[in-house]
């Protein structure tokens, strides 16, 4: 139950996100932590970019992506980070909180206590298991970008994600980026990366009864 509720907050979310965004020209889309898809669902119908490439690690759930949007999609089953590796992926009960995280994966934090107390679980994950890492600079060194909105939300991974980004960014105009107040270390790093690349922060989209929020970055010379 409580994982439909959070489902059904989270569509509405990036049904949001996307009406805002659809005011700019995207052409193709990188969304990392896609989860099931609810994300590349809204834009497929308000963004209508030509390319999406769709990142995600958990195997099944990788496997239900595929299946879902078959040949309008490419997914990839892959973690991605600062440099290409291995790393372990802890399995949430509720599986969208899944995280490459072991810093808060290990923590003692609230917003562990409070995510276990929210799943009923005993302990923050519920088995791991090692994941294919990419860096985004890798992956797209021979792939050209146009009009690029970069998705990111990969429950406090944030900050490898982008550092592992940092030649793209050059050719990104917008980035989505997922802000847990309870993690704010890692999004201040992000904050900063960003403003380097040569964005600013547009837009705030303020999850319902949450404390999270989705950052829209965009190039300067957008607005």
């Amino acid at each position: 139950m409580i994982e439909i509720i959070i489902d059904f907050i989270d569509s509405y979310q990036l049904l949001r996100i996307n009406r805002f965004i659809r005011k700019f020209r995207i052409d193709t889309i990188i969304d990392v932590g896609a989860h099931k898809g609810d994300f590349v669902k809204h834009a497929l119908k308000y963004l209508k970019p030509k390319k999406i490439y769709a990142f995600e690690p958990q195997k099944e759930i990788s496997h239900i992506l595929k299946k879902r949007f078959k040949k309008k999609v490419k997914v990839f089953n892959l973690a991605v980070g600062k440099k290409n590796s291995y790393n372990f992926i802890y399995i949430n009960k509720l599986k969208k909180t899944s995280t490459l995280n072991n810093a808060i994966v290990y923590s003692n934090s609230i917003y562990n206590k409070f995510k276990n107390l929210l799943l009923l679980q005993k302990r923050n994950y519920e088995s791991k298991y090692r994941v294919k890492t990419v860096s985004l600079d890798y992956f797209f060194s021979k792939k050209k970008l146009f009009e690029t909105l970069l998705k990111i939300d990969v429950e406090g991974y944030e900050a490898n994600v982008l550092l592992g980004s940092k030649k793209i960014l050059k050719k990104i105009q917008m980035v989505l980026i997922e802000k847990q107040n309870l993690k704010k270390n890692n999004f201040h790093k992000c904050h900063e990366i960003l403003l380097k690349s040569n964005f600013i922060h547009h837009k705030t989209f303020l999850f319902p009864l949450m404390q999270f929020e989705d950052r829209l970055y965009v190039k300067k010379e957008l607005i």
